[in-house]
């Protein structure tokens, strides 16, 4: 199974490079940009998820 795993991932890599690295392509840097964004946005989102409980209990006990 992972011999299998791990010639799946080089094929696809490879196929990345001859797609995008080879052709000079903008892409890779879209999705660098926008997978560093979306990966923050999910690092970040339960300390969120966490301040808007907390503002909701507060107003729910007459806190500000």
């Amino acid at each position: 199974m992972f011999s299998f795993l791990g010639r799946f991932i080089a094929k696809r890599l490879d196929n990345y490079h001859t797609r995008y690295i080879v052709t000079s392509s903008i892409h890779p840097i879209y999705h660098v940009c926008f997978g560093g964004m979306a990966f923050s946005y999910l690092v970040a989102l339960p300390e969120e998820l966490r301040h808007l409980e907390h503002k909701k209990h507060q107003e729910s006990h007459g806190k500000h």
